[in-house]
C-alpha cells in the first residue's frame, strides 16, 4: 500500500490555494496570528537531539511553533549528538564532556543507540566542570544543582537522556519546548524511499500543516526553496547572534549552554537565546525578533 510520504511531492493532491489535501492540521495552541486576513502561523523547526548544545540550538526552538526531533537518522560518531565543548584552563580554552555511546553498527540510528556506563555518566561529567569553580563562575552552583538533578535521570538509551537534558534544559531557562518524534509520524513510514536530506523537513511540514520551515544556516544546501513555495511553506533560516558573556579572555562562541549558565545564570541566558535574525534562502533578513516573523510587513 502506497502511503503519503511515498507519493513524490509533485503528485500529491492539492486544495485550489496549493495546499496538500491530507496534512495534519496543527494543535491549536501552537497557532500564531498571521497576516492581517487572520491567517494562522504555524512554524516548525526540525533536528537531531544534541547534548546541551550551543544556545543557537534553543534559539531555533524558541522560534518555532511546533518541534520534531529526527530520531531515525544515522548516530554519527564524535558529533553534537553525544558530546560538547566546555571551558578548559588548557591551550585550546575548552574540553568535551559527554555521554559514552556503546559499540553499535555504523548505520544505526539515534533512536536504537546505547549509552555505555550509564550509572558513571554523572559523576564523570560533573568532575569535568570543576574548572568553574576554580575560574569563580559566578553561577556555578545553581548549575550544578541543576545538572545534578537531569544527569540523576541518565538511562542507557542515548535518545531517551538526550530528551531528559534537553527537556529539563528548556524547562530551566523558561522557555517551552512540545517536542515530538519523527519515529511516531506517518511520513517516517517511507524509511525505504529515496529522498534528498531536505525533503524529509518539507515531508514533515506539510503533514503537521507548517506555514513556515526555519533552521539553522548550515544546512541551506540542503533545501529547494521552490518546493517549500509550491506547498505554500515559507523556508527560512536562523542566525543566532551572540554577544561576548563572562570574562572577555575565557569567551568562545559555539561552546555548550553549560557554559553560558555558569557564567550568565538562567534569566539571562534566555535574553541570550532570543537574541537572532531570519533570512530566507537569498540571505534576506525577514525578522530579527521572536514575533516579527509573523508580521504583516514580511512578504511572502
Amino acid at each position: 500500500m502506497t502511503g503519503f510520504a511515498d507519493v513524490p511531492l509533485s503528485k500529491q493532491p492539492m486544495t485550489d490555494n496549493g495546499r496538500p489535501l491530507n496534512r495534519r492540521q496543527p494543535n491549536g495552541r501552537n497557532k500564531r496570528r498571521g497576516d492581517a486576513a487572520g491567517d494562522m502561523c504555524v512554524r516548525l523547526g526540525m533536528m537531531q537531539p544534541y547534548f546541551f548544545p550551543y544556545l543557537g540550538y534553543f534559539a531555533l526552538i524558541a522560534a518555532t511553533d511546533e518541534w520534531v526531533v529526527f530520531d531515525t537518522a544515522q548516530y554519527v560518531r564524535r558529533s553534537w549528538m553525544n558530546r560538547n565543548r566546555v571551558h578548559s584552563s588548557g591551550s585550546s580554552g575548552w574540553k568535551y564532556v559527554r555521554l559514552p555511546v556503546a559499540a553499535a553498527d555504523r548505520t544505526t540510528p539515534i533512536r536504537h543507540m546505547s549509552i555505555a556506563r550509564p550509572n558513571q555518566v554523572k559523576d564523570d561529567i560533573l568532575r569535568r566542570l570543576d574548572e568553574y569553580r576554580l575560574a569563580r563562575a559566578p553561577h556555578y552552583e545553581a548549575t550544578m544543582t541543576f545538572l545534578d538533578a537531569c544527569l540523576s535521570q541518565i538511562s542507557d538509551s542515548l535518545l531517551d537522556s538526550l530528551m531528559i537534558c534537553l527537556q529539563a534544559t528548556c524547562r530551566h531557562i523558561g522557555l517551552s519546548w512540545r517536542p515530538q518524534l519523527f519515529s511516531g509520524l506517518p511520513v517516517a513510514a517511507a524509511t525505504g524511499t529515496k529522498r534528498a536530506p531536505g525533503d524529509w523537513a518539507l515531508l514533515t511540514a506539510i503533514h503537521l500543516g507548517a506555514t513556515a520551515y526555519i533552521n539553522p544556516p548550515g544546512g541551506r544546501r540542503l533545501f529547494d526553496p521552490a518546493a517549500f513555495r509550491r506547498h505554500g511553506i515559507r523556508l527560512l533560516f536562523l542566525e543566532h547572534r551572540l554577544p561576548p558573556y563572562g570574562p572577555i579572555d575565557r569567551f568562545l562562541p559555539g561552546l555548550s549552554i553549560i557554559d553560558a549558565l555558569m557564567w550568565q545564570g538562567a534569566k539571562r541566558v534566555r535574553q541570550l537565546i532570543d537574541d537572532y535574525r531570519l533570512t530566507d534562502a537569498s540571505g534576506n533578513t525577514v525578522a530579527s525578533s521572536p514575533t516579527a516573523v509573523d508580521s504583516p510587513r514580511i512578504a511572502s
